[in-house]
């Protein structure tokens, strides 16, 4: 059984495409996507569409990524206001907006499957979005996430949107990094596994960047660069692809060489 995992696809369907037709998954094949489907590229919800449609015949499963995530909160806002009147905190967005407009029941229900990580035990590996901080200690599943209280569970966003850390392990937020902070993934030690991970684009990379105990999967490829995957074989060696962009439909907050 081969593993897939793809990177952030960011609504580029034509890419998406072309990929999963170089890949060719069987029914026997595991396809693993790391997040951030949704937003920035041109037919966001064409992508789920997609994904959906692949599952029919392969193992797909959902990894999700902080757009996942912002839609999750922005619908359960509306259902909110729907019926008290309060309004929702989350600023509506085209890309809200128009997601909320097309996106049915079938394609809702397919993205609220996602999980905040996913352990790939045959392969020595663990799928995050975005990474996995020092002050982590472990990986609670879904249910026991469930049942921690707010404060307790929100330390755990961090593995939705991490990128750089404090001397401490804990999450810094964008554009406040500083001299005593560093990349998460220049430090991991490996304790959950080798992660594949995307949300931080690298958008000068010709194939996913490898860290000692990690891999970014994100190439940017709603920034115009490459929409990348790395097949997982048992234990063998990572065999990478990428498909490259015909254009830029969004431009990075911080990119990475």
């Amino acid at each position: 059984m081969r593993t897939f995992v793809i990177g952030d696809i960011h609504g580029c369907l034509d890419l998406f495409e072309v990929l999963i037709a170089r890949l060719e998954p069987t029914q026997d094949d595991h396809v693993v996507l790391a997040g951030d489907l949704l937003d920035k590229g041109p037919d966001p919800v064409g992508v789920v569409r997609r994904a959906r449609a692949l599952a029919a015949r392969s193992r797909v499963s959902l990894v999700l990524g902080n757009h996942e995530d912002r839609h999750a909160r922005f619908r359960r806002h509306e259902a909110a206001r729907t019926r008290t009147g309060r309004a929702n905190p989350i600023e509506a967005t085209d890309e809200l907006r128009h997601a909320r407009a097309h996106l049915d029941e079938a394609d809702i229900a397919f993205l609220e499957s996602g999980t905040l990580h996913l352990a790939l035990p045959e392969h020595g590996a663990v799928v995050v979005h975005a990474g996995i901080p020092p002050s982590v200690d472990r990986l609670p599943s879904e249910r026991d996430l469930a049942a921690m209280p707010r404060d307790v569970r929100k330390r755990y966003d961090q593995l939705l949107r991490v990128r750089h850390v404090d001397t401490r392990g804990w999450m810094v937020p964008l554009g406040q990094e500083g001299p005593h902070t560093h990349y998460w993934a220049e430090t991991y030690d490996g304790r959950f596994g080798h992660v594949y991970f995307g949300h931080e684009p690298f958008v000068s990379a010709s194939e996913p960047v490898r860290y000692p105990h990690a891999t970014g999967l994100d190439l940017g490829a709603c920034f115009g660069n490459r929409l990348a995957a790395v097949i997982l074989v048992g234990k063998a060696a990572p065999v990478f692809v990428t498909v490259p962009a015909t254009r830029a439909w969004a431009q990075p907050l911080s990119p990475r060489a």
